[in-house]
């Protein structure tokens, strides 16, 4: 009962313009995604009252009908939760006016490491685990530490996702 009086007030403000969600983009999508939430939810009940019907009657042409719309109400849930799924992977409204695409980005600050010398720990892990000489693996420990020097002072634009080409 509740539901329906904010239903009827959402539909009222919405028709004399008043409704700050319908004047944003996100809005719009928000108003899109909860009218096909609510299609899901009838869809629903009518599948869970053709369930009801198919299970309590005997009559054999009644149970063809019934399972007839219940194929018919399994269908149209099945795109009413494909349209929202493509609803919720929608990024278009996050684009800007740019002619390259933006994703939406949550902006963190990277994590500050120090510098460790891993040379001494790595040989003798080697040498306890593998019972092998640390030092013919020096040149790859040498390799191993300057990647983890350049993850921890990228560039923080796009050349800092790459790997450095002395690598």
């Amino acid at each position: 009962m509740a539901q329906a009086a904010v239903l009827r007030a959402q539909n009222r403000a919405s028709t004399k313009g008043s409704d700050p969600r319908i004047a944003t983009c996100r809005g719009k999508l928000q108003n899109k995604r909860s009218k096909l939430n609510q299609e899901i939810n009838k869809e629903l009940r009518l599948r869970a009252g053709a369930e009801n019907l198919f299970k309590a009657t005997t009559n054999r042409k009644l149970k063809e009908t019934v399972a007839l719309e219940l194929s018919f109400v399994n269908s149209n849930l099945q795109l009413l939760k494909e349209q929202l799924a493509e609803l919720n992977s929608s990024v278009e409204i996050y684009q800007g006016e740019s002619p390259e695409p933006m994703m939406p980005m949550v902006p963190l600050g990277l994590k500050e490491t120090k510098e460790i010398d891993f040379r001494e720990p790595f040989k003798d892990f080697i040498l306890e685990h593998y019972s092998e000489d640390g030092t013919n693996y020096e040149a790859v420990i040498v390799e191993f530490m300057e990647m983890r020097q350049a993850m921890r002072t990228p560039n923080r634009d796009n050349s800092g996702i790459a790997v450095p080409s002395s690598l």
